[in-house]
């Protein structure tokens, strides 16, 4: 017996706390494995540990950097978030659309040159290093470095906060958008090419047909709902790659994301920062799959078994 939406969602969001609490451990003692010269040997270790989880989770101190300029954690974190999770949502995003829409226009005209193209750009896409595809993109049409076609959308260093500027924000990352999530679209669309059509000979679909609708209403109401459940179960799948990919594109375009703290954190020996910028990945991760898991189980109640 299933359970409810909200039942199935609360139990998904106390799992998540709890991987999110594990991880934390885990770099916790790996770290202190690593270099317990830089931590606190005057407790017992699982004390020391339970004492830094309490700080992390029910204060949300994640200490102090112990290099200049020597601040909190979480404000050096805080400046570099809201682009990671910009970067993150709108890869996702334009990956499950565009993937899916190549899917559908593959399943709809099986054997076109337009279905061939696709499924050829997908491989390409599949295959190809975000970071050299970044940088193709920078050296062919970026106007700052004078490229042979110049594109004013492709920029470099330009991003600025969703709050102080929406369109120049948008315009810093819909290019790094594409760039980053280009192998999940093509991941979805290769996803969605497969089950659309097991989908299309269902009775349900046969009988909508029968009722006169139109094939473009079929497919995009009765039988992708069907087909997304998996496609959307691949992109929680993907999320940690995902993430790799971002951390590449945002090192490629300048933007100023948490992990360009990382070569510093690691030379300098800055452990706080490291242990945040783990924490931080983790949480990214795990709550996007956790509201897949809960999408699933909206477009899908037997996930709630």
């Amino acid at each position: 017996m299933s359970e409810s939406l909200a039942a199935f969602a609360l139990r998904r969001t106390a799992g998540a706390v709890a991987v999110c609490v594990a991880v934390a451990a885990l770099t916790f003692l790996t770290l202190h494995g690593l270099a317990p010269e830089f931590f606190d040997d005057t407790r017992p270790l699982p004390l020391e540990m339970v004492h830094y989880l309490e700080r992390v989770f029910l204060h949300a101190d994640l200490g102090v950097s112990t290099f200049r300029p020597f601040q909190p954690v979480l404000d050096m974190l805080g400046e570099s978030i809201p682009a990671d999770l910009s970067m993150l949502v709108g890869s996702m995003v334009v990956g499950l659309l565009a993937g899916s829409a190549g899917g559908v226009l593959c399943v709809r005209r099986p054997g076109s040159l337009l279905s061939r193209l696709l499924q050829v750009a997908a491989a390409v896409l599949l295959c190809a290093p975000v970071y050299v595809t970044g940088m193709m993109v920078i050296l062919l049409f970026a106007p700052q470095v004078g490229p042979p076609v110049p594109i004013g959308l492709v920029t470099v260093d330009s991003y600025v906060g969703l709050t102080d500027d929406p369109v120049g924000w948008m315009h810093a990352l819909f290019v790094p958008w594409l760039i980053a999530g280009a192998p999940l679209a093509a991941m979805c669309l290769r996803m969605v090419r497969a089950t659309l059509p097991e989908v299309t000979d269902a009775e349900f679909v046969r009988t909508a047909h029968a009722k006169g609708l139109s094939p473009r209403r079929v497919t995009v109401r009765h039988a992708l709902p069907v087909a997304l459940p998996a496609t959307l179960s691949l992109a929680g799948a993907y999320t940690p790659l995902l993430l790799g990919n971002v951390v590449l594109v945002e090192a490629v375009f300048g933007i100023p994301g948490v992990y360009r703290l990382i070569p510093g954190a690691i030379s300098n020996g800055n452990f706080p920062v490291l242990q945040g910028i783990v924490i931080v990945g983790a949480v990214f991760v795990v709550v996007a799959n956790a509201l897949v898991d809960v999408a699933l189980a909206a477009l899908d109640p037997r996930v709630r078994v």
